[in-house]
């Protein structure tokens, strides 16, 4: 793996006193969906209550395209765009938590241009990662980097150059995972698929792995069964569990739809994901078991509706997820069965976040925010006139929301 600068770097430092990152928090968002890269939080004494003027601690305006969600660690939340005329001057941002103040923007230009984008997104779909001490982000460009906490180029590789650029008429969507030193990168397209396992400090290979898929937009997810730590990929008719260590395929599951965008949660012993066949959702059982368990390993299967874009949370003993027009579920995460269908109203793209005790149900212009449980009720609707695609994040007890004009953090003054 080459570690020229393949991208001619320029950076800019807008930093009149860094600061060191602390040790990590539970109140950090490290990456998508969050540090169990489920949507869940623990905290307390989340918000309930806003709208474009009350409960808006800060809002700062957004720089270029992108529906990646922000990442906080904590004094600081990451944020990646792009811009120009073919979207191909790419950004990495720094903003301070308590004022959103900008700290440091890193600067880069895409080394390739992928077959299609997602217009609002551009070539920054895919959420970057931290753990304190590097941001790792990865662009439609096909272009993989890793600056440090002051906005410094560590390494950066062009994926596109190295495999070739990425073939996906939407774009690419995956984000990339860091599980413990290791940074997995998910590139389901039209040319041929992989799965790569990336140390995190040189930006070297330590393994890749060819996976039999097409175009898809799931993110990987890491779960430790049997004390085993496995990568889980969703895509192109099957769920696939890999060996973090090597990359080596360890089991498979049937079932799934010819194209993946949503991510899966885990429950325990259980892995839920949503899409297949009629959209369903499937709930799967995690035990160490090796080879084909489409017949051995699924516990339930359940109606989906139209659910396609959003992510899923489990919450107790409840599984919730959105269809994109609106309509809300409420499942029995053991059994499958539907406890409740509400309309939440508008259209929906980004995933759901829960905790304290409740779930919010972001929609275009309206976040819902239910009380979770097996009784249906909202607490509250609101909007903060400005469109949302991305998904939100949760840290220091507020909320973090980019709109398609502002990046928005949300808690009581």
């Amino acid at each position: 793996m080459s570690h020229r600068f393949s991208l001619f770097l320029c950076l800019s430092s807008i930093v009149c006193c860094v600061l060191m990152l602390p040790e990590a928090r539970a109140d950090n968002w490290p990456g998508w969906r969050g540090p169990a890269r489920d949507g869940t939080s623990a905290e307390k004494a989340l918000p309930v209550r806003w709208s474009a003027t009350e409960n808006v601690r800060w809002k700062v305006p957004q720089h270029g395209a992108g529906v990646s969600a922000p990442v906080v660690w904590g004094d600081r939340v990451f944020l990646t765009s792009s811009d120009g005329r073919q979207n191909d001057r790419l950004h990495l941002l720094c903003y301070r938590v308590a004022d959103g103040r900008l700290l440091w923007h890193a600067r880069f230009f895409g080394s390739s241009l992928p077959e299609g984008q997602f217009p609002p997104g551009g070539m920054a779909v895919p959420t970057p990662t931290t753990d304190g001490k590097c941001v790792f982000a990865l662009f439609g460009t096909g272009d993989l980097v890793c600056v440090d906490a002051d906005g410094g180029p560590v390494w950066v590789r062009s994926l596109a150059q190295e495999y070739g650029p990425f073939r996906n008429r939407w774009g690419m969507a995956a984000s990339p995972l860091l599980v413990g030193d290791t940074l997995v990168v998910q590139v389901d397209h039209w040319g041929g698929s992989y799965l790569l396992g990336v140390d995190a400090a040189t930006g070297a290979n330590r393994w890749k792995t060819a996976r039999d898929a097409g175009v898809n937009w799931t993110s990987p997810f890491a779960v430790k069964v049997k004390g085993r730590t496995q990568v889980v990929a969703v895509g192109s008719h099957a769920i696939k569990g890999y060996d973090i260590e090597n990359g080596s395929e360890l089991w498979t599951v049937g079932g799934m739809h010819m194209q993946c965008i949503s991510s899966p949660v885990v429950r325990g012993d259980r892995l839920i994901a949503i899409s297949g066949e009629d959209f369903k959702v499937v709930a799967l059982r995690l035990d160490g078991s090796t080879g084909d368990l489409t017949k051995s390993n699924i516990v339930w299967r359940a109606r989906s509706g139209g659910a396609n874009v959003p992510s899923p949370v489990c919450l107790g003993k409840h599984f919730y997820f959105v269809e994109d027009n609106g309509w809300g579920n409420c499942l029995d995460a053991n059994s499958g069965k539907r406890v409740w269908r509400e309309r939440m109203g508008s259209k929906h793209q980004a995933s759901l976040l829960a905790g304290d005790g409740k779930v919010y149900f972001t929609g275009e212009g309206v976040i819902t925010v239910v009380k979770a449980g097996a009784e249906f009720e909202v607490l509250a609707k609101n909007d903060l006139s400005e469109e949302i695609v991305a998904s939100p994040a949760i840290a220091s007890g507020r909320l973090f929301i980019r709109g398609t004009k502002h990046l928005f953090c949300i808690g009581a003054k």
